[in-house]
């Protein structure tokens, strides 16, 4: 039954791709009924996962395959899959029920069929990349969903910075992630001789240099946005529709996460070196990411530089598991612990994030931009949508008792009580960098939401009842995961138990809501714990307390005295640039450096992107002079071959192929779409050579 349910949900996602084909003449009917089965679909994965559940929980995988004629797809589904079906499944389901009223917004460019098709393409790709158990199916699927994600980024390609911020995407990710991936691939295939060799077990048995943990490393840190190759995150996040936003920040860099685990950790194995590398990379990103964040004015923008910022933090717990489990002994079972610190903020920020860019969307529905400077007083026009984006704000923040601040307090824990003082200034580095994260939300909501309504928004209402219900499915779940920890921590500490075959219930229990962690050496009684309920009892005895001591009272509205000078009322209000400025003066050495790193980035991507259509360019002329030079003898021969005595029956038919093969190479030389169709046929011809091998 259980299998079932996962071909079901790639039955419908599929489905969804051919229902759409007959409503290619109708924008809404192909959103509304293609996001109808990518609903269904995301349920189905939802409930694949709670019915897969029991089984991972007392350490049983789920293996099965899929066997298309020659093809073969073997699937492997333990708790780390299962994780990332969670996020999938919530992502999908909240941004179908969502994107149908929003995608309205982008009715004048058409192509709803296709956008249907992307997205399905997209999600079923991620959701076969963290399922499947072969290296080359892995790699097969991550292409899809990276040129997936490219074209639904660049939806909007009327506006240059989309293109450009959907170029610079597509080549770092070719050159920066993929480009490694293929390259292990390469290698692996050359030592195991099958495809069939590159299934993870067998992988797993083999011995395998250091090289791999670099090309890895990488590969999937170059997808994850980690610094210093994660310029080509702030441009492309923002430039994409906010659902499609949703996605890429909430579920895509958390692909890559899965994959580096996978690689690193179940195919090779965990060392020091390089729990160490990913702990250090995350603390530098967080810091980066989230410092880069406070500076923005751009919603869109804010958001996306927080995505850099949170993928640091679930570097930095994913990091310090590995370094404690390579330890090995107790602090092993302990590094478990902190790698599910490190997943736990993975699911958080999934959801969090997934529902601030959803938020952000709406404003951007109903006021028509993005520019924190010119927005205001939405919690009065929009009460909903300001009630779940404080929420994910508070979420992310890491404020108590919302999911983020549990994910944060774990990874706090597993550095603080690591023992090692790298760690240990890696956890005092994020718990500062937590704060500036809520003063850049502090700003994110009071502009947008707080105050009197502007010129821009003084029109504004509430979105439809649709998209109020895909945001607050999100916020719900952020107060589950906050409230009631112990719905999700016994998942997130199975890939640990897997990678160490520890018994984890001597060092952290979540009963009765109780959150306790133990370290090695910690005498008894010394635990540290957290129960958000409690939390929740104080500070709500505390907010009735303040209620009763100060009951509403008439307001009084009065006007700012100016000594007489005609000031407008809207210009006393603070804006989105004038918030921390000395702040950011005080650091300004580190923009700087930060604006150099990213302009070099750029340019070896333009670089190679120039390299690359010069290549091209090249190729195609000489294509066109080769064709040139065939159309002419054959032009040649077809006027004068009445003088040559030849066998006809022989040499007429052979020249006539020559003369249409010169005059086909010189069309199809200024011809690139045609080119374009004939390398996606080359590579399938290839693929299917090397799957018969």
């Amino acid at each position: 039954m259980i299998e079932e349910l996962f071909t079901l949900t790639v039955i419908l996602y599929l489905l969804s791709i051919l229902a759409v084909l007959p409503l290619r003449k109708n924008y809404r009917a192909s959103i509304t009924v293609g996001h109808v089965l990518t609903g269904l679909a995301s349920i189905s994965l939802l409930a694949f996962t709670v019915g897969s559940l029991p089984d991972v929980l007392k350490g049983k995988a789920i293996e099965f395959a899929y066997n298309l004629g020659v093809v073969r797809i073997p699937f492997h589904v333990d708790g780390l899959s299962l994780i990332l079906c969670l996020v999938l499944g919530s992502l999908g389901l909240a941004t179908s029920i969502y994107s149908p009223r929003y995608m309205e917004f982008y009715e004048c460019f058409g192509r709803g069929w296709l956008y249907i098709i992307l997205y399905s393409a997209f999600v079923l790709s991620m959701i076969l990349i963290v399922t499947t158990s072969n290296l080359l199916w892995f790699v097969f699927f991550w292409e899809v969903m990276t040129f997936t994600s490219y074209l639904l980024m660049v939806w909007e390609n009327d506006e240059e910075y989309v293109r450009k911020a959907g170029w610079k995407y597509f080549v770092t990710m070719h050159v920066a992630s993929t480009l490694p991936l293929v390259i292990s691939l390469a290698m692996l295939y050359a030592k195991t001789g099958s495809v069939s060799g590159l299934d993870f077990d067998n992988l797993a048995t083999l011995h395998l240099g250091s090289i791999y943990y670099v090309l890895f490393l990488i590969g999937f840190g170059s997808k994850a946005g980690v610094v210093p190759l994660h310029f080509w995150l702030p441009d492309a996040h923002p430039a994409a529709p906010s659902n499609v936003s949703a996605l890429l920040s909430g579920a895509m860099i958390k692909v890559a996460v899965y994959g580096l685990i996978r690689t690193t950790c179940f195919i090779l194995k965990p060392t020091e070196a390089l729990g160490y590398t990913v702990a250090i990379l995350g603390t530098i990103t967080l810091t980066v990411g989230t410092l880069y964040a406070l500076k923005q004015t751009d919603a869109k923008r804010l958001l996306a530089y927080h995505s850099v910022g949170q993928m640091g933090y679930i570097w930095l717990g994913v990091g310090a598991g590995i370094t404690l489990i390579a330890k090995g002994g107790d602090w092993a079972a302990f590094g478990a612990i902190a790698m599910a610190a490190g997943l736990y903020h993975l699911v958080n920020h999934a959801i969090f994030k997934g529902l601030l860019f959803l938020s952000a969307g709406s404003v951007l529905y109903r006021t028509h931009t993005r520019e924190l400077n010119i927005l205001g007083g939405l919690a009065k026009l929009m009460p909903f949508t300001a009630l779940f984006t404080f929420i994910a704000a508070m979420s992310i923040a890491g404020e108590p008792p919302f999911n983020g601040f549990m994910s944060k307090w774990m990874i706090y824990q597993g550095t603080f009580l690591s023992g090692n003082g790298l760690l240990v200034f890696c956890g005092v580095m994020a718990l500062f960098i937590s704060a500036a994260t809520l003063a850049s939300f502090v700003k994110f909501y009071t502009t947008a939401f707080g105050g009197a309504p502007t010129t821009t928004t003084e029109n504004a209402e509430e979105v439809p009842a649709s998209m109020l219900i895909g945001k607050g499915f999100l916020a719900f779940l952020c107060l589950l995961f906050g409230l009631v920890p112990s719905a999700i921590i016994p998942l997130l500490l199975t890939p640990g138990r897997a990678l160490t075959g520890a018994d984890l219930s001597g060092w952290i229990s979540t009963k009765y809501w109780l959150v306790t962690i133990r370290a090695p050496g910690m005498p008894a009684g010394g635990e540290t714990y957290f129960n958000p309920w409690l939390l929740v009892g104080v500070l709500g005895v505390l907010v009735a307390a303040m209620l009763i001591s100060y009951p509403n009272r008439p307001k009084r509205i009065v006007k700012v005295w100016t000594t007489g000078e005609p000031v407008k009322m809207e210009h006393y209000k603070l804006r989105a640039m004038h918030y921390y400025g000395p702040f950011e003066e005080y650091i300004h050495g580190l923009y700087h450096s930060g604006d150099a790193l990213s302009d070099w980035g750029s340019g070896v991507c333009s670089t190679t992107a120039r390299g690359y259509l010069t290549l091209g360019r090249t190729l195609l002329e000489w294509a066109g002079k080769v064709g040139k030079g065939v159309s002419n003898a054959g032009r040649w021969y077809v006027k004068n071959g009445k003088e040559v005595y030849l066998d006809e029956a022989v040499a007429s038919p052979f020249i006539q192929l020559v003369k249409g093969l010169g005059i086909g190479l010189e069309e199809v030389s200024l011809n690139y779409d045609l080119l374009l169709i004939i390398a996606a046929a080359t590579l399938g011809v290839m693929m299917l050579i090397l799957l018969g091998w």
